[in-house]
């Protein structure tokens, strides 16, 4: 039978704050904008995203008018009906799950969760991130699986 705080020690081990560093008493901060290249839109001071720790606040773009109304909604028609728009993950957010990644590929639904409290992400986005990293994983493997055949059948030519 193990203790009580034998098992809290065990178990805190696995908590996000843990993975991401969250539960060490110094405080730091992080500033960082967003990476759109997809937008026509410039970052401004108000784009800046400020990362402490053990929270995480996440302003919401301004909206800005755009020149064009016919490149707007020229833009908005490359978009099939009914799809939402490409969710932007900044870096920090894409080094946080990343790292989680390493831990668990297969988060539950009470990590997707938390993440989803922490990094200010619908948990339904978080979810869809986890299924096209596994994906990158298994094309990267197979890839290598490829290229490490290829090499094998061009030293045995030789």
């Amino acid at each position: 039978m193990e203790s009580v705080s034998a098992q809290h020690s065990r178990h805190s081990l696995f908590t996000i704050d843990h993975i991401l560093g969250l539960d060490r008493e110094e405080q730091r901060t992080i500033v960082y904008t967003p990476h759109r290249p997809w937008t026509d839109a410039q970052p401004t001071k108000n784009d800046r995203f400020i990362k402490t720790a053990g929270s995480l606040e996440v302003p919401v773009m301004e909206e800005r008018k755009s020149e064009a109304p016919v490149e707007s909604c020229r833009r908005s028609l490359n978009w099939c009906i009914g799809r939402r728009p490409r969710t932007a993950f900044s870096s920090l957010q894409i080094e946080i799950l990343e790292s989680v990644f390493q831990v668990n590929s297969y988060p539950g639904i009470d990590v997707r969760e938390e993440l989803a409290r922490k990094l200010h992400i619908d948990e339904d986005r978080i979810q869809i991130w986890f299924q096209n990293r596994r994906a990158k994983l298994k094309r990267s493997h197979r890839e290598n699986q490829f290229l490490m055949v290829k090499k094998v059948i061009t030293e045995l030519q030789e």
